[in-house]
């Protein structure tokens, strides 16, 4: 049985992200999503990310196909929101915090 304990506890919504910093989709909705997150996200806030951001990489889901327009520019949430509604009028947020983590920061080198 797969257990989600371990993801969820570092996930956005349970630890926040800094503003810069990176986050990846964990869930089927999602999967292979990335993010630059513009606005910090505050720990404990669930949701859709507040702000703007940018995708980085739409990933191989089933709403890859209809995010590959908001590639690499600012957009929001909202935007993001209406966008997968149009195929899929019952799906919840690609961009919520639950379902997504940040990614590792790249040590320096010594």
């Amino acid at each position: 049985m797969k257990q989600f304990g371990k993801t969820r506890a570092q996930t956005v919504e349970s630890r926040g992200a800094v503003a810069g910093c990176v986050v990846r989709g964990t869930g089927m909705n999602n999967q292979g999503i990335r993010i630059k997150v513009l606005y910090e996200q505050p720990k404990g806030h669930a949701g859709a990310l507040q702000g703007t951001f940018i995708i980085l990489d739409v990933g191989d889901n089933k709403h890859s196909d209809d995010l590959a327009h908001l590639l690499g520019r600012e957009t929001n949430a909202e935007e993001v929101l209406r966008v997968n509604r149009r195929n899929f009028p019952s799906c919840l947020s690609v961009v919520n915090t639950n379902i997504l983590v940040a990614e590792e920061a790249p040590v320096s080198g010594r």
